[in-house]
């Protein structure tokens, strides 16, 4: 069962935004001319941004700049996926205000105030045999998917005050997920804040 909230439903919880501690330029999501075959892509930890030295997910230098709703390519995440524990990435506007949250398990799809899915069987089954999954989300044109090896398991598309919250997410940062999960930095169309590194400044061990 899946609903997917009115415009008028939404969540007042998450219409409070905080003010941001940092400002960074906007970059978009297309990729510059490549005539040398870089290789954009690099393996990253998910930094969890609800740290004191993150402000509590209000410090922009633990997010990653990316143009969501223009992305074809989406935030390709490596995680564990069980029914308790949950993967969260914060989306955040062009101010920095935080808009809302993804949150995904073997359980449910949410979305802040709006939507609320039961999870695809095809995600258990996708698994490997230590749980571990990679996926992606993605929010292009205002239509949520998850999407794995290629294949869409999951699409929800939003509407009204929904579609144009969300379309408006240009930063993300992960919650209370741990450095044992990686995401694929890529170049191209991300630019990530000075506390995302390949060791999470310090707090992961490479």
């Amino acid at each position: 069962v899946c609903s997917s909230y009115l415009s008028s439903g939404i969540n007042a919880e998450y219409g409070v935004t905080t003010t941001p501690t940092t400002e960074a330029a906007l970059i978009t999501s297309t990729p510059a001319d490549d005539p040398d075959n870089v290789v954009y892509d690099e393996v990253y930890p998910t930094c969890d941004c609800w740290t004191p030295e993150c402000g509590y997910c209000t410090n922009l230098e633990c997010t990653v700049q990316q143009d969501l709703a223009n992305s074809d390519r989406g935030i390709t995440v490596t995680s564990t996926l069980t029914r308790k524990t949950l993967n969260t990435i914060v989306l955040y506007d062009q101010e920095g205000h935080q808009i809302g949250k993804f949150q995904m398990s073997l359980r449910g799809i949410w979305m802040s105030g709006c939507v609320q899915c039961r999870a695809p069987v095809a995600l258990r089954q996708a698994r490997d045999e230590e749980g571990r999954l990679t996926w992606s989300f993605s929010l292009k044109e205002g239509v949520v998917r998850i999407i794995v090896g290629g294949e869409v398991l999951y699409e929800q598309e939003l509407a009204g005050e929904c579609k144009e919250k969300y379309s408006q997410a240009v930063r993300f940062a992960f919650d209370d997920m741990s450095c044992e999960n990686t995401f694929l930095y890529d170049r191209s169309e991300m630019l990530a804040g000075d506390k995302i590194t390949p060791d999470c400044s310090g707090r992961c061990s490479q």
